[in-house]
């Protein structure tokens, strides 16, 4: 029996109670959309992005604990990125066309990679525009040269902002959807176009394995001593396996491969020290760069496609970086000077 002479009615803060309308005089219900109930799916899928969010305890397996001691599969990892080195290696030594190809199908894989990990955003990102022009921008790299690489660049920019204005969903967020473009143009197509350059333009294909090589000495590296020696972490807000140890460990195996790679490539060797440590700082801030993209998207992984890694986009962060650094020091610090050695 309930107590009607002590029954308090629950209070209600005037903050949670939407206003009636003077229509009708009943509290308005918003909905949210279908794109925002499929977003909070996945979100719940994920249970990233809601602090507070419990997530039901599974059982694991002896091979999801060692995966999540370490983070990643060390013979995987290093596999997968030796076999990556080995592709473009062969195919640009052997058939330069089919080295420019399988760029040319990394940038596009890496684009709807992209794609998918935004899916669940209010955010469209024109994907035919980015796809036609990151191609181009890989031919002019690779045909033309630097000049006409950043001309494309700019016409892809131009183009998607036209997209946006008159395409399918002008009006709809057009300022965060053109920056959205423009940024993706710049990240991945631009920025990996620079692979081309450094094959055509700086001396010989063996430049581009050199760069490649020391970018996975650097990945390698922060990898190990991170998973080893790791105890100061370096910005557990955006990424929380990143320590100072493993930075210290991608300086000094980028430092180590670029040294003997200078050898190699016939130029002094404290260039090799430079360059090393260059490629390290700037591919450690791509790490982070991507980190705090699929942070702010509530992912773990950009993809699935390559084990050990996640996605392709996973794998290339830090070579997307790396490349545009090592093609300015090259070009112009060193081969302006002496020339190419090899040929």
């Amino acid at each position: 029996m309930v107590d009607t002479e002590n029954f308090q009615p629950p209070r209600f803060s005037e903050a949670s109670v939407s206003p009636a309308t003077p229509e009708t005089g009943v509290h308005p219900v918003t909905r949210p959309s279908r794109r925002e109930n499929r977003a909070a799916t996945q979100r719940r899928k994920l249970g990233w992005g809601i602090p507070s969010l419990k997530v039901k305890p599974q059982p694991v397996t002896s091979s999801q604990s060692k995966s999540r001691k370490g983070g990643r599969n060390l013979v995987a990892a290093t596999g997968v990125g030796a076999g990556l080195l080995a592709a473009y290696g062969l195919t640009l030594f052997l058939v330069k066309p089919l080295f420019a190809a399988l760029c040319v199908v990394t940038i596009v894989a890496c684009l709807i990679e992209f794609r998918h990990a935004i899916r669940f955003t209010d955010r469209h990102l024109g994907m035919p525009i980015v796809v036609i022009g990151g191609i181009g921008i890989y031919i002019c790299a690779w045909q033309v040269g630097l000049e006409a690489m950043l001309t494309a660049t700019l016409l892809t920019m131009a183009a998607a902002l036209l997209w946006q204005l008159a395409g399918p969903y002008r009006g709809e967020d057009a300022l965060k959807n053109v920056t959205l473009s423009t940024l993706t143009v710049a990240y991945i197509p631009f920025l990996g176009s620079f692979l081309a350059l450094l094959a055509v333009e700086c001396g010989a294909p063996a430049t581009a394995v050199f760069v490649l090589s020391v970018t996975l000495g650097s990945d390698t590296g922060g990898y190990l001593c991170g998973r080893f020696l790791g105890r100061h972490h370096m910005s557990p807000s955006i990424s929380p396996r990143k320590t100072w140890e493993g930075f210290a460990g991608s300086v000094l195996f980028a430092v180590t491969v670029s040294v003997a790679g200078t050898f190699w490539m016939g130029i002094p060797w404290f260039y090799g020290i430079i360059l090393g440590v260059l490629m390290a700082v700037v591919g450690t801030i791509g790490d982070l760069s991507e980190s705090l993209m699929k942070r702010e998207l509530g992912i773990k992984d950009m993809g699935h496609l390559l084990p050990g890694h996640g996605g392709l986009l996973d794998r290339m962060d830090s070579i997307l970086m790396a490349a545009p650094v090592a093609y300015i020091v090259l070009k112009f610090a060193i081969f302006s000077q002496q020339g190419p050695v090899l040929s």
